[in-house]
């Protein structure tokens, strides 16, 4: 049976320090904290939580700063005097870049709204997963505390057995009785003997699967807290839709179908907001150094004669050297400051229908969860309904066997006085004695089960599952 029994624990409180019984709660406990697939579920969740962190800082602005520090070789125009160079220039940029999505058809908000579905269906997994585990748990719980009562049963079968052939020995040792009857017992009491060695096996084997669902070495030794287990045959079963009714709005595997559902919802409208237009603000700031930049330091005025006049005087004409430096790193930073300030529209024409194509996947994606949805309600009802019949049954049987328990408990003591008075054989005894054995494993057996099948019941109406100590 899947899943469901998300507390189907609460059988007795937890154990105070130092003690080592186990009661049912503890069992399921520690099968949680080891078992590898909620751990994993564990992680899962909190990867959907740093995912849906990481969507909800989409609609803030980023912020970015840059710096380059360059040599360049060749002609080239420099960036910042915007004169050819053909030596080795050295080059420096800052600055800080800005950006902030105005608007792009709420792709942002259904993300967010995707992100968050998947982190609630990521938490009824993992809910749904400790309920599988605690089903398991229990039902191997169980059957452990049904093999203990059946190792009673066996051993006073034993009891019975020894007390009837110590008494027999006597009486053939004082030649009241036949040898044979003797022998008969001997052969009962080892039956006996046999059948408690296959309990006490079976109790190991059950031991065994407890361990292994919880995930502890199976040479660890364990004791179970055994509790007050009432088996009310009279008790009143509800109704298929009314248990359905309340375990639909509550069960977790419900409740993650709906949220995926819910998810691809969302990124329908994601896919869906690639048809519009999107408008992005940008800004920035910066700076640069070009080693190519000089300045004039000094000039010296230059006298040359360049020829005669007619009357012979010369003819002059000044010139100028000037000397020059390389602008000063601060100086540029300070000269070279820039701004800018930017809308950026875009309009979608044609993308090869890359939208169109993402909105039918997302679409494909929805119908999937609609049906997976309707799938989880519809194997709900069935375990409901299934878990009413097993229920309706294994209450009939144990009402049943309670009754044959009666009847073969009288017929056993009657018999053993017949028998003691000789007025029975030994196999009409044995007979007597072994449909008694058999009537109380069978109650045992259905007690148990009875029991299980009324809590996983009540699990679907979520009411206690609790077993009182």
């Amino acid at each position: 049976m899947k899943s469901h029994v998300l507390l189907l624990l609460l059988f007795v409180p937890f154990f105070g320090v130092g003690q080592t019984t186990l009661s049912l709660n503890d069992c399921i406990q520690k099968a949680w904290e080891n078992n590898l697939q909620v751990k994993q579920s564990e992680l899962n969740m909190e990867a959907s939580e740093s995912q849906l962190r990481s969507t909800q800082a989409n609609v803030l602005p980023n912020l970015n700063a840059f710096a380059s520090h360059n040599y360049n070789w060749g002609q080239r125009i420099d960036p910042f005097t915007n004169q050819f160079a053909t030596t080795r220039v050295q080059s420096n940029s800052f600055g800080l870049a800005t950006g902030i999505d105005l608007f792009n058809g709420f792709q942002n908000y259904q993300n967010i709204k995707a992100q968050e579905a998947s982190l609630e269906a990521s938490k009824y997994d993992l809910e749904a997963q400790k309920n599988d585990i605690a089903l398991s748990v229990a039902g191997a719980f169980l059957q452990v505390l049904m093999v203990e009562e059946l190792i009673n049963a066996a051993e006073q079968q034993v009891g019975i057995s020894v007390r009837q052939l110590d008494r027999v020995e006597k009486l053939v040792a004082a030649g009241a009785s036949n040898i044979g009857v003797q022998y008969e017992l001997e052969a009962q009491l080892a039956r006996d003997r046999s059948t408690l060695t296959l309990r006490r096996n079976d109790l190991q084997l059950a031991m065994l699967q407890l361990k292994q669902l919880m995930l502890v070495p199976a040479d660890e030794t364990l004791s179970l807290k055994r509790p007050n287990v009432d088996a009310d045959s009279a008790m009143v079963l509800e109704r298929t839709s009314t248990v359905y009714g309340y375990a639909e709005g509550a069960m977790p595997e419900i409740k993650r179908a709906e949220y995926s559902l819910m998810q691809w919802d969302r990124q329908l409208g994601a896919a869906k907001s690639g048809w519009y237009p999107s408008l992005t603000l940008s800004g920035s700031i910066g700076s640069g150094y070009s080693g190519l930049r000089t300045e004039v330091t000094d000039v010296t005025p230059v006298t040359e004669t360049i020829g005669f006049t007619e009357s012979g005087e010369e003819v002059f004409t000044q010139s100028f050297n000037a000397n020059f430096s390389r602008v000063p790193f601060g100086t540029q930073i300070g000269d070279n400051f820039n701004q800018f300030l930017g809308l950026s529209l875009n309009v979608p024409l044609f993308n090869r229908w890359q939208v169109q194509n993402n909105v039918n996947q997302a679409k494909i994606n929805r119908s999937i969860a609609e049906l997976q949805l309707e799938q989880e309600k519809q194997g709900l009802r069935q375990r409901i309904e299934s878990a009413r019949t097993d229920a309706i049954a294994a209450r009939e049987a144990y009402k049943a066997n309670v009754g044959a328990l009666t009847a073969s408990e009288k017929a056993f003591e009657f018999a053993e006085k017949r028998f003691e008075a000789g007025a029975i054989n030994i196999v009409e005894f044995n007979n007597a004695k072994n449909n008694l054995m058999m009537a109380q494993a069978e109650v045992s057996r259905t007690r148990y089960d009875f029991i299980f099948r009324t809590r996983i019941l009540n699990f679907y109406m979520g009411k206690p599952l609790g077993l009182s100590e």
